[in-house]
């Protein structure tokens, strides 16, 4: 196999990872410290690509209309995803996790046909801008430049998520919240704002991976369905709850996913679910997961 083509497979399942990790990181900060299963995250995601369009589209005219985008629809989502928490996710905190499904389920189809009644059903496209439209030199092999973005974000989104738990005192808190909600409850802490404010910014970032990914090819319907098995595999390959697991677990479904792709193009998400399942059997909450919360 030519070196140059397993160079351009590896970069091409970094940047995939690097969205999975977008897309996942959410879902996995809610989980680990709400104990809440979000099964409509991805259509969430889907979400924020449609509403990146609707930005889009009305700044059009403006040479940063795409960028733009990026930033309104990742704080329009963290608004929307605050609304869910108080008027449908704060009824379930102390529910079974077949309830949660059940709700958030309800909620995938409630989104889809939302989707339909404002957007419609045909497929939606963003231009790129000629900055991150011309291809670049990567050790003599031509790479997007859109995704050297798109790994840029992936790890500033790590990094801040990072800081933001280990560095602040809201984090603090929340970290705090997620060994012991009665004891932080207990200083006078409102754990139901805590966990608004969680699940708005899970949401934001799965609203900027959908903006992110709004202009890598066409918006469509059903776009959510191809990525939220990727999403869950990535969260349960690194252990529900664990940033650091989902950032690893995220990587290592782009490499697999890439790679495969050149062995048995059909068959890549069979590789990744040969790879979940065998990680399951090792160590059944993830690489860096721990056993869940009753």
């Amino acid at each position: 196999m030519d070196i140059s083509l397993i160079i351009a497979q590896f970069m091409s399942g970094i940047s995939h990872g690097m969205m999975l990790f977008l897309i996942a990181a959410g879902l996995s900060l809610i989980f680990g410290v709400m104990n809440i299963l979000n099964f409509a995250h991805a259509s969430l995601w889907l979400v924020g690509a449609y509403l990146s369009y609707t930005f889009w589209y009305i700044l059009q005219d403006y040479s940063i209309a795409m960028w733009l985008s990026i930033v309104l629809t990742t704080l329009s989502m963290g608004v929307i995803g605050m609304i869910i928490e108080i008027v449908l996710i704060r009824r379930i905190y102390n529910r079974d996790l077949s309830e949660q499904l059940l709700l958030t389920y309800g909620l995938i189809l409630v989104i889809g046909d939302g989707i339909k009644i404002i957007w419609g059903v045909d497929n939606k496209l963003i231009p790129r801008p000629e900055i991150v439209a011309t291809p670049i030199d990567f050790f003599g092999i031509p790479f997007d430049s859109y995704f050297i973005f798109v790994i840029l974000t992936g790890l500033s989104v790590t990094f801040f998520l990072w800081w933001f738990l280990k560095k602040t005192r809201y984090g603090h808190i929340i970290r705090a919240a997620v060994y012991s909600r009665e004891m932080v409850s207990a200083l006078g802490i409102p754990i139901p704002r805590i966990y608004t404010g969680v699940f708005a910014m899970g949401i934001a970032i799965a609203g900027l991976a959908g903006a992110i990914q709004a202009p890598i090819g066409s918006i469509t319907l059903g776009m959510d369905m191809s990525v939220v098995v990727q999403a869950f595999c990535v969260v349960v390959i690194g252990g529900f709850g664990s940033l650091l697991g989902t950032f690893v677990g995220a990587l290592i479904v782009g490499e697999v996913y890439a790679f495969s792709i050149l062995l048995w193009p059909q068959g890549a998400l069979i590789f990744i679910f040969l790879v979940t399942a065998f990680i399951l059997i090792v160590r059944p909450w993830g690489l860096f997961g721990t056993p869940m919360r009753k």
